[in-house]
């Protein structure tokens, strides 16, 4: 029987991506072209997030070495990733890739890969350890990070899309806490302003 934390976790994480799917459904197929942030495409970024889902399958079925750190949680997950040189370069070809093979059928393909990882996420027990790039992560905490992606590059298709912005309060209990655990990357004063309802003078990003 899993844990309540087990539980807590694909909760989120299937109600993360019943929004995440609810959005491309509402994405007109005129926007898909449309800058979705300063980088990347809506088809992109759309991508980018089937891609992400479609990556644990990969982990539980790799045969990877056991090495590279531990990673004791998924706030060390995003602090190992982001540290490492051309993360940001690698995660944009990867997501150019990801869109370029990508079938006609977007949300045929996004429905399938959640699905996916839907069902392995249920069958897989969180003690699991993965071997990451970044180093090793027990899946219960993997799956954390994946709810975050899913929330995140969600408000992002919505915002860029003119649409509502939502997520489950399920996968906002797990989301907020984590960035809070990640405040120490922001610019402080920035950090308090943003918490407090002002306008901070730079950014307040604790995964840029």
């Amino acid at each position: 029987m899993p844990s309540d934390h087990a539980a807590q976790v694909r909760r989120a994480l299937q109600d993360a991506v019943v929004v995440f799917l609810a959005t491309g459904d509402a994405i007109d197929p005129s926007m898909w072209d449309r800058p979705a942030t300063d980088r990347w495409t809506v088809r992109l970024l759309f991508a980018h997030v089937v891609r992400g889902m479609s990556v644990f399958a990969e982990l539980l079925d790799g045969e990877g070495e056991p090495t590279g750190p531990v990673l004791d949680g998924a706030a060390a997950y995003f602090r190992t990733a982001l540290a490492l040189d051309g993360i940001h370069e690698g995660i944009a070809e990867r997501a150019s890739t990801a869109a370029s093979v990508a079938p006609d059928d977007l949300m045929g393909w996004a429905r399938e890969v959640a699905d996916g990882m839907l069902a392995r996420a249920e069958a897989t027990g969180d003690d699991r350890v993965l071997v990451h790039f970044a180093g090793r992560i027990r899946v219960g905490e993997y799956l954390v990070t994946r709810v975050a992606e899913v929330v995140l590059h969600t408000f992002d298709l919505q915002q860029a899309c003119g649409l509502g912005v939502e997520a489950p309060a399920t996968a906002l209990a797990l989301v907020n806490p984590l960035l809070l655990d990640l405040a120490d990357r922001a610019d402080p004063t920035a950090l308090v302003l943003a918490l407090t309802g002002r306008r901070p003078p730079v950014p307040c990003d604790v995964l840029g």
